[in-house]
């Protein structure tokens, strides 16, 4: 199944069209030449133009073949469906952004599924399975660390599904669920150069085809945003029932933890003072208050 194409990005719009797809379908494909350029210099702008809003934070990762690369990132394998499960304060970003600088001359095509339809079809042909994705608390493997809940949960109060490309021996309901991934119709997306392809990271799993041109070049922009996007009522109630994960810390102090990121990534503190209504010395006691904690934190014994 291949998506719909394309649209040509429009700066006054876009960003309330592409986050409207995202929420509907979980997948915006634009073609936006001057945000693939803007991403490469400042990608916390570029993402900020790009949804509309400002990030609470953004990782960015090249995404090129390198002499022996044996990582997604750095290899020209098939990448398996799986999820960016990168954790921020227990939540993985809302949003990912690859940014096409040169496409493979063959072959490297990116693939998405639908983890939405996916449950709905577990949920009539497997109806105890479907029950272990929300109920039954699992170590999920990564590279970046494991992930524990279950496979659908609620963390920072968004329904997210975590899913591994890294199999994990005598797991029954990775084994189970394997099935129906693999079987799945994928979303086939050949980008070209210029275009970004958006998707919602709590709903779609993502992967690629092999190819063997190095020449491919993608930007990877992972996303974390205010707030959730919407989820089908009847799961988010169900995920609700099970331990939900990374619940969402006091408003206020995540907002001042943002503009402390802002700062530490060079934003003037004199835009920020003026944007936020704030002194330009409580601006840095809240930098070094964060810093201090953060000290603190990383100062205690390992306990991996």
């Amino acid at each position: 199944m291949t998506a719909p194409r394309g649209w040509d990005w429009d700066a006054g719009a876009g960003p309330a069209r592409l986050v409207a797809e995202l929420a509907a379908t979980g997948l915006a494909w634009i073609h936006a030449p001057g945000l693939v350029e803007a991403a490469e210099r400042d990608p916390w702008a570029a993402a900020a133009r790009i949804l509309g809003e400002r990030p609470e934070l953004v990782e960015r990762q090249p995404i090129r073949a390198l002499p022996g690369g044996r990582s997604f990132s750095s290899g020209t394998m098939a990448a398996p469906f799986h999820s960016d499960s990168q954790m921020c304060l227990g939540v993985p970003p809302q949003v990912q952004l690859m940014a096409c600088r040169r496409p493979a001359a063959s072959g490297g095509e990116s693939l998405y599924l639908d983890t939405w339809l996916l449950l709905e079809r577990i949920e009539r042909e497997a109806p105890d399975l479907f029950a272990h994705l929300f109920e039954t608390s699992r170590r999920i493997p990564f590279v970046f660390g494991d992930v524990f809940g279950p496979t659908v949960s609620l963390r920072g109060g968004s329904l997210v599904f975590t899913h591994s490309a890294i199999p994990e021996e005598g797991d029954a309901v990775a084994r189970d669920l394997r099935s129906f991934v693999e079987s799945a119709p994928p979303i086939e997306v050949r980008a070209e150069a210029g275009d970004v392809v958006a998707i919602h990271n709590h709903r779609l799993l993502h992967g690629r085809r092999a190819f063997s041109d190095p020449a491919r070049e993608f930007l990877r922009l992972l996303v974390w945003r205010p707030g959730p996007f919407p989820a089908p009522d009847a799961w988010h109630a169900r995920a609700s029932r099970a331990a939900a994960v990374g619940e969402p810390s006091d408003p206020a102090a995540r907002h001042r933890l943002s503009v402390v990121l802002e700062l530490l990534r060079g934003v003037p503190a004199g835009v920020l003072s003026k944007r936020e209504a704030v002194p330009e010395p409580q601006l840095y006691r809240w930098r070094d208050e964060a810093l201090a904690s953060a000290l603190a934190a990383l100062g205690k014994p390992r306990s991996d």
